[in-house]
């Protein structure tokens, strides 16, 4: 027996994300005895040599039921500056590739194209 799924027609469109990449660096090969970025890496990813220095502490339980949940909260906050920043994600699986089918689970829980109170990051680790 075939059992058929369907859902509901889209009332928005999906949120447009823009893409972040990370490059999984082996740090003994990308920083100096002093644990800073060598110049050949600053060089070929134009880096100024100058450093931000920031505190962050991510909020969970020692359970960590909010990560576990796909979600991930911090506070952040940068040396010299006075404001603390609080960031708020949540992240969603993309299986075999497919942006577009997270974009529309996200789209289905409140985040759309029409939405001006969230942005959409796809992320992408490479080693």
């Amino acid at each position: 027996m075939a059992t058929i799924v369907s859902f509901p027609a889209q009332s928005e469109p999906n949120i447009i994300p823009d893409y972040e990449v990370r490059l999984l660096l082996n740090p003994t090969a990308v920083l100096d005895p002093e644990h800073e970025l060598t110049n050949t890496v600053l060089s070929a990813f134009h880096i100024a040599p100058t450093v931000t220095r920031m505190n962050v502490q991510f909020l969970d339980k020692g359970s960590k039921e909010i990560s576990l949940a796909d979600w991930s909260a911090r506070i952040r906050k940068a040396k010299n500056e006075n404001d603390f920043e609080l960031t708020y994600k949540k992240r969603y699986p993309i299986v075999g590739g497919d942006v577009d089918a997270a974009l529309t689970v996200a789209n289905n829980d409140g985040s759309n194209a029409r939405s001006t109170k969230y942005k959409a990051q796809v992320e992408w680790g490479l080693l």
